[in-house]
């Protein structure tokens, strides 16, 4: 796989420029890593994430990687086991498919995590209990194709105000942050 080093971080040039979920996140005008191909609470969405370059620059120097036990990273809720900084933040799960009834089950059950985009074909058109249903759960709705990209419905920003950080918040973004890695979206070890 090759790549090339922005400010200290290592992003893939492979990447396929015209996939639904780049083209959604271009025409959205979001800053952010996408990672594609994520499987969270079963479901697989892609996500959008912002990292902390001063908490990752951090937790290579004292050699931190992610954690993915979801029991360890409970565990970090008692004052006596301090957590490393959180080197992720989520800023939008994004699910693509050709059904949006589907794609908007997944999305909306993320309301309390970040942003939530549905992916859907450019050349159907959104049927109105899609926007309804979009509406309702705050879900942007983006129509692309390598021609073209449109933004159906805008959504919320951000998750849902009543939303809380929770241990399943930091585990979904060590989740997030190991993939990151593994996929040499940033580097894995200091720079030399």
């Amino acid at each position: 796989m090759s790549s090339e080093r922005q400010g200290g971080l290592l992003f893939s040039t492979e990447r396929d420029s015209h996939t639904p979920e780049i083209l959604a996140v271009d025409a959205l005008g979001w800053p952010g890593i996408l990672v594609k191909g994520l499987t969270l609470f079963g479901s697989r969405v892609s996500v959008l994430a912002q990292l902390d370059e001063a908490a990752h620059a951090l937790r290579l120097r004292t050699n931190t990687p992610p954690v993915t036990d979801r029991s360890s990273v409970a565990l970090w809720e008692w004052p006596e086991l301090p957590a490393p900084p959180s080197a992720v933040k989520l800023s939008a799960v994004l699910a693509a498919g050709s059904r949006w009834q589907q794609g908007m089950k997944v999305v909306s059950g993320f309301a309390g995590f970040s942003s939530t985009v549905l992916v859907l074909p450019r050349d159907q058109p959104t049927p109105s209990p899609c926007l309804v249903a979009a509406e309702r759960y705050g879900v942007w709705v983006v129509r692309a194709d390598s021609a073209e990209t449109v933004v159906e419905h805008r959504g919320r920003v951000g998750p849902v105000v009543t939303a809380r950080p929770t241990t399943v918040t930091r585990w979904t973004e060590e989740l997030v942050y190991a993939r990151l890695i593994e996929d040499d979206l940033i580097e894995a070890s200091p720079a030399r």
